[in-house]
């Protein structure tokens, strides 16, 4: 009965399978970082198109003229939001693509490493039987 401990707790595999989590962890962090970046620069765009737009709203004329100044001034805000949350969708979608490509990956490594355990665990099971 106590011969069958030492194969319920296989340090190799262990070392293993924290060796495939880490690599797991790290390309993860990888797309998020990635995509964080991104995003950044794509909300610094955002930004200094935004202050351009205000700055046109801002720039001295005549009081008349405000009224259009302010729907210009709408209009390309509108763009500018349109534009952001496009471009932060092609961000999220790419992030999306990689996470399920890595996952895919990890999903495949993890159930070939079962499927190889299995089968020298039933490989073991079967020489202790005929010993």
């Amino acid at each position: 009965m106590f011969g069958a401990i030492p194969n319920l707790c296989n340090p190799d595999l262990a070392k293993g399978g924290m060796a495939s989590v880490a690599e797991y962890n790290s390309k993860i962090g990888d797309v998020a970082l990635e995509a964080a970046e991104k995003s950044n620069e794509v909300m610094a765009d955002t930004t200094k198109k935004a202050l351009g737009n205000m700055r046109d709203l801002a720039a001295a004329r005549d009081p008349s003229a405000y009224g259009q100044a302010f729907a210009g001034f709408m209009q390309a805000q509108m763009e500018l939001a349109q534009s952001t949350t496009a471009a932060l969708f092609e961000v999220a979608q790419g992030a999306g693509e990689q996470m399920g490509s890595v996952s895919a990956g990890a999903a495949e490594k993890a159930e070939a490493t079962v499927n190889k355990t299995t089968n020298a665990a039933s490989k073991r099971k079967t020489a202790s039987a005929t010993a």
